[in-house]
Order: C-alpha cells, then structure tokens, then sequence
C-alpha cells in the first residue's frame, strides 16, 4: 500500500507545497564551481541516509500493521464474546422484567423492557482501551489529543456498566419482593382453608388414605418390575455362562480332536519307521560284505589273476566302505528318529495325564471362575428368593390393607348412602310439615268461618301456636336473605377482579404500544446506520480507485521533499487506520442493532400472545360476569319478593295481635260452658291430629326400616361374596404356598442327591484317573521296552542277514567263476539305487524326513520353487524344513 501511494502523494506535495522546487535544481547541474561539484555528493549522501530512515520507518510501519491485524482479531474475537454476554444480559433482563410484570411487583420508576441509553451508546465499545491500536499509537507519540476522549471512554464504559449492574439488581430484589408477597398469599390461603371444616371430610380423607395405598401399591409394582429385570438380567448372565461352558467343552472336544490327530501322526510316523527299517533291512542284505569280497578276490586272483578283477575288487571295496558308513549314518539317524518318537510319546502321555487330571482341572482358572461365578450366582438366586419371600408377605399384607381400605369405603358409602336416607327423610318431614301447615291454614279458616258464623272466637292455645308458626317462618327467611346477601358479596368479588384484569390488560396494551414505538424507532435507526454504511462503502471505494491510481504512476527519485510526503502519508494511513476502526465500531453497532432488533421482535410476539392470553381471560371473566349479573337480578328479584312476602307477614302478625288482644278481651266474656266445649273439641282434633301424625311417622319409620333392612340385605351378600372370593384366594395362595414347598423339597432331595452322585462319580473318577494313569505308566514302560527289544530284534536280523549274505557270497565264491559277473550286477544295481530317480543322472543329497526318501537337490529345489510340494516318490506333502542334507 505504501509503494503504491508514493507517485501520487509526491506529485501532491510538489504541486501544493513547493511549487518553485523543480527549476532550483538546473542551476545546480549547469554550475561548474568546487563547492557546486561537492553538493550533489552530500545531498546524494543525505538522500541514503534519509532512504534507510524512510525503510526503517516502512518496516516500522509493516510491523505495527502486522500487530494491527493480531489486535483487529484479538479485538473481534473479545466483541464476540462481549456480545454474547451482553445479548445473555440483555435476555436476563428481559426475562425478570417480564417476571416482575406478571408477578404484578412494584416496578418503580423502572423502564420495563427497555435498555438503557448507556448500554445502547456502549455495547459497541467493549474492549479496554489500552488494547486498541489507537491506544498503542497513543503511547507510541503519534498523536496527544485523544488521551482525554480514551479515559472518558473508559470511565463512561465503567459507569454503564454499574448503572446496568444497578438496575439489574434493582429488577432482581422487585422480582424477589413480588415473590415474597405471593409466598405470604398464598401461606395465608392455606391458612384460611386449613381452618374451613368441609362437610364430607371423612370421605375427603379416605380418598387421600386410597391414594396414599395406591400409590404405594405402584411403587411395590415398579419394585417388582426392578426385581423382574434383575431376574432376566440374571438369566442372560446364566445362559452367558452357559454358553461359555459350551465353548470350553467345545474347545476340550477340539484339543481331543487335535490329540487324536496328533495321535494318528505317530502312528503314520511309525509305520513310515517301520518302512525305513524294512528298507534298511533289504539294503543290508543286498550290501556286499569284505569278507566275501576277499574271497572274490582270492578266488579271481587263483582263477585269473588279472588286474581287472583286483580293480574291480578295490572299487568294490570301497563301495561297501561308502555303505557301511551309510548304513551307520543310517542307524543313527533311525537312532535318533526312535528317541524323538519316546520323546512324542511321552508328550502325549503327559498331555493325556493332564487332560484327564481332575485335580488339575479343578484346580485350573477357568473352572475356578466358573465355580466362584456360580457360588455367587447360588447365593444372589437365595437373596432373590428370600426378597420374592418378603415381598410375596408384603403383598398379602397390602392386600389385607387394601380389603380393609375396601371395607372402610364400603362403610363410608353404607354412611353416605345413610345420609342420603336422613335427607331424603328430613324432606318428607318437611312436606308432611308443609302439608301439615297447610292443614292448619285450612282448618283456622274454617274455623274463623265458624266462629264467625256461631259468634264464637279461637282459644288461646291455637292462636300462641300461629305466632310460633309465624316466628319459625320469618326465622327462615332470614337464614335466605343470609344467603343472598352472601351471594351479593360474592358477585361484588367478581366485579373487582374483572376490574384488575381490565388494570392489567390496559397496561399490556401500553407496554404492545411502547414496544412497537420502540421497534419503529431502532428500524430508523437502523437504516440510518445503513445509510451511513453505505456512505463509508463509498468512500472506501473512492480511496480504493485513488489507491489504484497511485499504484500505475512511477516511483521518483527520493528527497527531502519525498520524506516529507512519506510522513504526510503515515499521517494519513494513521487517518484511515482511525477510519477503520471507526468503520468497524460502525459494524460492531450494526450488528448490536440487528441482534436487538430480533430480541425486540420475539419479546413483541411474546407480549403479543400475553395480550391475546389476557384478552381471551378478560372475555372469559366477563362472561362470568355477564351470568353472575344475571344471577344476581333474578336473586334481588327473589329477594324484593321475600322483603314483600316478610312485609305483608309482619302487617298481618300486627293485625293478628291486635286481633289477638281484641279476641282475649272477648274470650273472657265468654262463660265457662263455651270454653268447656271448645277445648274439649280442641282437645279431641289436637288428640286426632296427633295420632295422624304418629301413624305418619311410624309409616316413614317403616319405610325407613325396610329401606336400611335391603340395604344391610345388599350389603351382607357382598361381604359374602367378598369373603368367598377371598377365601378362594386364600386357598389358591395356600395351595401354591404348598406347591412351592413340595417343589423346593423335591429340588433340595434333588439337589442332595446330586451332590451325592457327584461326589461318588468324583471318587469314583478319581480311581479310575488314577488306574489310567497307573496303566498308562506301565503301557508307556511296556511300549518303550517293546521298541527297545524290537530294535533290538531288528538290529540282530540285519547282522543275522548280514552274515547269511556274507555266508551265501563266500560260498558263491568257493563255487566258481560267474560270481563276479553278479557282483558287477551288483555294482551297477547300487550305483542305480544311488541315482536320483527323478532325473536318473544326479547322485542323491537330500531326504525328505517325512518318508524318508532320498532325492538329488536340485529336483527338490524345484519342486519347492514351483510349490509342488509332494514326495515325487509317495506323494506325501512336505516343507522346507523337512529337507535335510545326506551326505553318501
């Protein structure tokens, strides 16, 4: 950027500042003087100095750029975070402010849902100011002005952060406050209600107790289910164990596999043996011996005497020397091959004694494992019974519990349905009562008509019976007009919680109202924050054409003219360094703007569905409203009627008493004959009177009777079914209880007798393990001293045949001349037998242990490098290792 801003700012700075700067130089060229001539040299020596000032300066520069840049994304990854906790603070807020609202706490003066003009103008500024690129320019001497703006900034920052810090704290202790409040509420409530005595509380409370006994009931469920899971996961560990022991004894059925297959091994291995002995045998049998040979030779030297037979008697000699030491390499290795065979039997004895050894495997790892896998297995299946034990009491108990919790519900409902029959009862009194009165109005009518007809008035008695009649009556209709002035109060209730409803929905719509303000303000806002970025994007794309620009034009030679530009130019690339970090603060702002702009969106559609919450329960509390107005028009229209009704009773009591004062001023007017026969007619209706009414109510008490004798009916025949089911329960459970028992006895006599015949097959196993092993010492002893004497037998016939050999050539010799024609015969058959006999040319070198056949070298190379790897004589597969060198 520097290289590409030199051209233009020199041009700058020449035009503007040193116009006359271009002709001063001709006259320093054209003049000829000495101190002319020196001029250029210092200039030109001035010029390198000031050129490395100016490249100290440019990596000075790309350095601080450099440090730039970490800071920038040092400074961008602390506004990331810093906004992350601002957002999480300003959602903080929200939310308790939003709280306390609902909680209808105290707000005081606070601004609800609104953030404060300080975080709104700071939220931007979040890095300290001495890690800013300014700050490092700052102490660097660049500037000094700005030192005063930079301590404001950060004393400004401190104070928005406490003045936030305050009105967080003051929102939490409101929130706290309103959640005092609604404690102590909600405490006295439950005070209040705790002293109402409910009139079906015995009920209230068996119901609580069922519940508690249900409850109960499912946690002994869940318990059950707990020890049913326990039980599958047990069995998946048994059948895991199982399958273990399955693959062990597959494992011993394989190893027994193996062993036969070993065995079968030897078997081969010996029969091969016996083939190469058998070999061994013919080989020495047709081997000459030097006994017969000298005796060919005597006889050849009195027969011809010629040095053809003494040559070919020498060769034969040594032909039978290169045989013998065959023959004895031959038996050694045979030698050798019987020991390693002793040796592989008596491997396979020990492996035999070890795998049939019981103590060995009892006292092996695995079955260790097993046992103790199994003993703790034993004792988890006892734990487990003896828990299925409690809890199978336990289960009866609760069961018993809850047929006694049956039983009290019956007999709460036997008392509520006796309850219902006393107010069913109490009703019919009433209407016989209302019949009754009525009876009585009729006949006081009649008898008004009476005495008014015969001139005669009521008795005393009758008429002090109306006005107790009249007291009872005006005494129930006040106990009604009690209860519609409750029914008043409750209404008037009602209208004051419609009317904080209406309080809080107003002040919802409010906050809608101001939250929508708010929105269209931070839209303005913001679009004129994008205004403004799209100011700055201009402007930087005009910096950036003038940048190209400046970038095409040649480099000047430099001078002091040049270094006075390059410091105009670091002035301004510090100018644009300040843009920038002003641009990016415009961004960091923007962003603040656009996340708050969110935030304000969701707390508006939150406090948009509280409104329709709150509207749809304001129209639900005035419907209430509406139907308890109505209600209560129709109860103070009953209670006008009742006023009038207890209005005309009292002008009619008054005019009974003073009908009453008249009719006793009358009554003792009246002689002792009309008095004697109206209370003995009064006597006779009040005696029949009261002999309807006693029939009355001893037909009620007989229907009452009959009603609790089919109830007690009812309620006997299902405690006896009840205590048949339950005595079919208790059977059945004794039954199982029984069959349980005859099952673990049965399984205990089972399991005695297997320990049982376990210990017998254990000794028994162990005698007959150790009559095995006993035999199989003796047979290993027997097998190795019959191979002893079989070698021993075999090594005898070979000398025997030897000697019969050397025998019969002796006398072939004393008998005549065609002799030596045979042994030549014989000669040339050994020389064949020496032949390799898969290319007949090369002599033999190699054996193939596995059959003991004798091949040249290189055909078994051959068949190796073409991985034919069979016996080319008997077809049995060999390897490298089974090649070994004969040297004949």
């Amino acid at each position: 950027m520097g290289s590409t801003e030199e051209p233009e700012r020199k041009r700058r700075h020449l035009n503007h500042h040193h116009p006359a700067s271009p002709p001063l130089k001709k006259p320093a060229i054209t003049s000829a003087s000495d101190e002319k001539k020196v001029d250029p040299a210092m200039l030109q020596f001035q010029n390198h100095q000031l050129a490395q000032q100016l490249d100290h300066q440019r990596s000075e520069i790309s350095a601080l750029e450099s440090r730039c840049s970490q800071f920038k994304s040092k400074q961008a990854s602390y506004d990331d975070t810093l906004i992350t906790v601002n957002r999480a603070w300003n959602t903080l807020v929200d939310d308790l402010e939003l709280l306390a609202v609902r909680a209808n706490a105290p707000t005081n003066g606070l601004r609800v849902l609104e953030p404060s003009p300080a975080i709104k103008e700071r939220s931007v500024s979040t890095v300290p100011p001495e890690e800013t690129f300014l700050q490092r320019l700052l102490e660097k001497g660049a500037t000094e002005s700005s030192n005063g703006e930079e301590s404001s900034n950060g004393s400004a920052l401190e104070a928005g952060l406490a003045s936030r810090k305050a009105v967080t704290m003051k929102t939490m202790r409101c929130l706290l406050q309103a959640i005092d409040v609604q404690r102590a509420k909600n405490d006295e409530i439950a005070a209040s209600l705790r002293n109402i005595v409910s009139p079906h509380e015995a009920g209230q409370v068996l119901e609580k107790i069922n519940e508690e006994l249900r409850a109960e009931i499912s946690k002994i469920r869940s318990v059950m289910d707990a020890l049913h899971l326990k039980h599958k996961e047990m069995s998946v560990e048994i059948g895991t164990a199982r399958d273990l022991q399955a693959k062990d004894q597959s494992e011993i059925k394989r190893l027994a596999g193996e062993l036969e297959e070993t065995a079968g091994e030897l078997e081969l291995c010996r029969r091969k043996l016996a083939t190469l002995r058998s070999q061994k045998e013919a080989a020495a049998a047709a081997a000459p011996t030097p006994g017969s040979i000298g005796v060919k030779i005597e006889g050849g030297d009195r027969g011809s005497g010629t040095d053809k037979v003494s040559r070919e008697a020498r060769e034969l000699e040594a032909a039978l020397e290169e045989t013998k030491t065959l023959a004895s390499r031959r038996l050694n290795e045979l030698q050798e091959a019987l020991q390693t065979q002793l040796n592989l039997s008596q491997r396979l004895q020990q492996m035999q004694d070890a795998l049939l050894d019981e103590h060995r495997i009892l006292a092996s790892r695995p079955y260790l494992v097993l046992n103790d896998q199994t003993q703790f297995l034993k004792s988890e299946v006892e734990r487990y019974r003896g828990l299925v034990d409690k809890l199978q009491s336990e289960r009866d108990a609760m069961s018993r519990r809850e047929k006694e919790v049956l039983l009290k519900a019956e007999a709460g409902e036997a008392a509520r349905r006796a309850s219902a029959i006393a107010d069913a009862r109490a009703a019919d009194l009433e209407t016989k009562l209302q019949e009754c009165m009525t009876d009585r109005d009729t006949l006081q009518l009649r008898l008004e008509d009476a005495t008014q007809s015969s001139g005669r008035r009521d008795s005393v008695p009758e008429l002090q019976v109306m006005i107790s009649t009249l007291h009872k009556e005006m005494g129930m209709m006040q106990t009604q007009l009690n209860k519609f002035k409750e029914a008043a109060c409750e209404v008037h209730s009602l209208r004051a919680e419609i009317h904080t409803l209406a309080g809080i929905l107003e002040r919802k719509t409010q906050e809608c109202s101001h939250l929508s303000a708010q929105y269209v303000a931070q839209v303005a806002e913001l679009t004129s924050l994008k205004s403004e970025v799209e100011n700055l994007r201009q402007s930087d794309q005009e910096l950036q054409l003038i940048l190209e620009m400046y970038e095409r034009e040649s480099i000047a030679p430099r001078s002091m003219v040049e270094l006075q530009q390059d410091h105009c130019r670091t002035l301004v690339q510090v100018d644009r360094l300040k843009r920038a970090l002003d641009e990016h603060s415009l961004e960091l702002r923007v962003k603040a703007a656009n996340e708050a702009e969110a935030a304000c969106q969701q707390r508006l559609a939150a406090a948009e569905s509280e409104i329709a919450e709150h509207r749809q329960r304001l129209d639900d509390s005035e419907r209430v409203a509406m139907e308890l107005r109505e209600t209560l028009k129709s109860k103070s229209e009953e209670g006008d009627a009742y006023i009038t009704e207890i209005e005309t009773i009292g002008q009619a009591y008054e005019e009974m008493q003073t009908q009453n004062s008249r009719l006793i001023q009358q009554i003792t007017e009246r002689d002792d004959y009309n008095t004697q026969l109206v209370a003995e007619s009064l006597k006779a209706k009040q005696l029949q009177a009261s002999l309807l009414a006693e029939k009355q109510i001893l037909a009620s008490r007989v229907q009452h009777a009959n009603a609790t004798a089919d109830h007690h009916k009812q309620r006997v025949s299902r405690l006896e079914d009840q205590a048949r089911s339950y005595i079919e329960q208790t059977c059945k459970v004794m039954d199982d209880g029984r069959q349980h028992t005859l099952s673990l006895e049965s399984l205990k006599r089972k399991t005695v007798e297997t320990e049982k015949e376990l210990l017998s097959t254990k000794t028994a196993l162990e005698a007959a393990n150790r009559r095995i092993e006993d035999r199989g010492h003796k047979l290993a002893e027997a097998q190795q001293q019959l191979d002893k004497e079989r070698f021993e037998k075999r090594r005898v016939q070979d000398e025997l045949e030897a000697l019969n050999s050397k025998l019969t050539r002796l006398r072939s010799h004393q008998e005549g001349g065609p002799g030596i024609e045979r042994l030549q015969e014989e000669i040339k058959e050994y020389k064949a037998i020496l032949k390799c006999s898969v290319c007949h040319d090369r002599p033999k070198e190699v054996v193939i242990t596995k059959c003991f056949h004798l091949f040249c070298g290189p055909c078994i190379q051959r068949n190796l490098e073409i991985r034919h790897r069979k016996c080319p004589g008997c077809g049995i597969p060999f390897g490298q290792s089974d090649v070994r060198n004969v040297y004949i």
